[in-house]
């Protein structure tokens, strides 16, 4: 298996970084420096996404070649059970792991993880039908319109107009890594009940209401898993907000 790109930084127990859709480590690397003064952090383009986009055709990714890429690094680095610490999609492969590789895995904290098939309903079908239409604009070979149709879902058409033509450029580019996601490939909720590390899922306050929704039942579903709040920020804060977030993450992992 080809590695993914990761970039790592620190000293300390080893901490595993996972970004969101639309997205790359490279977003995340101000939470990175923040985090590497107590943590040896390793940070991973996911597959699809960032540098390890190189060279894949835009296709779903199972939730099971996620967590096997991350075993991956983590067995090329030689670390130790890491924390891992995952943004929105990212935090749904940080659960994915702690079941699938309970070894690798010290704890859990999941930001906002859109995990959706425990989501109401009238959710799971509207994203349902996001996913059809991007896997049609796939087909169409237009990568660009990914991008902006699953913006759109998530942030509001509002979002969507209000992008400059550099920021529309770079969302634009991120459709093969939106491909690899939003389709929800393999996502197991009966499989979170074997969960056996300590597990946070927080959410923003001022993030939509839906991953508060979200963050409850996955907590009814994981033994012992704790809710956490993070007042005043919204789904962005691991990016803009990298402080206040590494405040967190330190908190819950007795730092």
């Amino acid at each position: 298996m080809k590695l993914l790109h990761y970039e790592r930084v620190g000293h300390g127990p080893p901490l595993i970084l996972l970004h969101a859709t639309l997205s790359s480590s490279r977003q995340l690397r101000a939470l990175a420096t923040r985090l590497s003064a107590g943590f040896s952090v390793v940070s991973i383009d996911r597959r699809g996404s960032g540098q390890s986009a190189a060279d894949a055709p835009p296709e779903p990714i199972d939730m099971a070649v996620h967590a096997a890429d991350v075993a991956a690094v983590a067995d090329a680095e030689g670390l130790d059970p890491s924390a891992i610490v995952g943004h929105s999609y990212g935090g749904c492969v940080a659960l994915e792991l702690a079941v699938c590789r309970p070894e690798l895995v010290s704890a859990v904290f999941a930001y906002e993880p859109p995990y959706i098939p425990v989501a109401p309903p009238g959710v799971q079908a509207d994203m349902a039908e996001v996913a059809r239409r991007m896997l049609e604009a796939r087909d169409r070979g237009d990568l660009e319109e990914v991008a902006l149709t699953f913006m759109e879902a998530v942030s509001g058409a509002e979002a969507v107009a209000a992008l400059k033509p550099a920021a529309r450029a770079r969302v634009g580019r991120a459709g093969q890594g939106v491909i690899a996601d939003a389709t929800l490939l393999g996502m197991d909720p009966d499989g979170l009940e074997h969960i056996s590390r300590p597990v946070r899922i927080a959410t923003g306050g001022a993030s939509q209401p839906l991953y508060a929704d979200i963050a409850t039942a996955l907590a009814d579903r994981i033994p012992g898993a704790s809710l956490g709040r993070l007042d005043g920020l919204d789904h962005m804060a691991p990016v803009l907000s990298p402080e206040a977030f590494a405040s967190a993450v330190e908190a819950f992992l007795g730092r």
